[in-house]
């Protein structure tokens, strides 16, 4: 299968968040696909889309692309071949209804259930043009998420963005408060905040920040998480269990009865109390924490990208 990606070379380069570069390289050794786009060496950033890749595929048949913020790219919507965009998040409505029709998409793929199940009630009678929804959840990299022996120096570890607002109000209420709830928990046990890097970092496409990370959660016996206001389950629900550490954090949409056999469960409904003392049971029980970390590394590998890479391709051939 020919698939030709298309996506702006600096977001490729300064983009913190990997794990959607990472799927495509995954697919890439699955099917013959390019890399291309705005400020790519063999893309001219004054022609149209199409004249691209007439330029890049001289008599070749293309089945797909694959495109990252297709209106920032010349008559996205004229080209011939099907058209395809994946979706991290997708609760701002307006916009993603406006780039799925003007880019006039075939293909959309979203990465969360919930978003899926959404969209796809939105679109149930607006059959304007030939358009399918498909849901590949998200997965992580397994030679960057790994155990990598270290020592369990933190007790406790909370990474990810806090202190964000959207237009969803706050965007990671749990987190947020969890900052607070570790701070009392610091004089007991040993705490670890681990702060957000940014998300446009020149150097982000050596996978550097995200190795870092992926060691800073191996070295902790619990690492926190939520789903947010969209209760979705993102990449660190894959990430923390992957990494062979304990994950704390309340249950998203998706999956539910999957994420309950490991996930220790907390929630904005418990109080301050409820929540500490459940973490100080499972720091002081490690056989009952080490059950669920061997259960989350066992659930984990169904979510390498190559299994992305899999779903993905398995969609488009229906």
């Amino acid at each position: 299968m020919n698939i030709l990606y298309l996506c702006n070379r600096k977001y490729f380069l300064n983009k913190m968040s990997r794990i959607r570069f990472h799927s495509i390289q995954a697919l890439e050794k699955e099917s013959n696909l390019r890399w291309s786009g705005p400020n790519w060496p063999d893309y001219d950033n004054s022609k149209t889309v199409q004249e691209n890749i007439d330029k890049l595929y001289y008599n070749e048949e293309l089945d797909l692309v694959i495109a990252y913020k297709p209106l920032e790219m010349r008559d996205f919507k004229d080209i011939y071949a099907r058209r395809c965009i994946r979706y991290n998040e997708m609760y701002d409505h307006a916009w993603t209804l406006k780039e799925i029709t003007e880019s006039q998409a075939n293909v959309v793929i979203c990465h969360h259930e919930n978003d899926y199940l959404q969209y796809q009630k939105m679109f149930k009678y607006f059959k304007l043009w030939d358009l399918k929804f498909h849901h590949v959840a998200h997965c992580a990299e397994k030679t960057i998420f790994k155990d990598y022996g270290l020592p369990k120096k933190y007790d406790l570890f909370l990474g990810g963005a806090t202190g964000i607002r959207s237009m969803l109000g706050q965007h990671y209420p749990l987190r947020d408060r969890m900052v607070g709830i570790l701070r009392k928990m610091n004089s007991k046990y040993e705490c670890r905040i681990h702060p957000h890097p940014g998300y446009d970092l020149g150097d982000a496409h050596t996978d550097k920040y995200l190795i870092d990370f992926a060691k800073e959660i191996n070295s902790a016996k619990i690492a926190i998480t939520c789903s947010g206001a969209p209760k979705s389950r993102f990449g660190k629900y894959i990430e923390i269990p992957m990494s062979a550490t304990a994950i704390a954090a309340d249950i998203p949409d998706e999956d539910q009865e999957g994420f309950r056999k490991f996930v220790i469960e907390i929630n904005m409904g418990m109080s301050d109390e409820e929540i500490i003392n459940k973490l100080e049971h499972y720091l002081e029980n490690d056989s009952e924490r080490d059950k669920l970390v061997a259960r989350g590394l066992e659930w984990s590998q169904n979510y390498i990208h190559e299994k992305y890479a899999e779903r993905f391709l398995s969609c488009l051939e229906k």
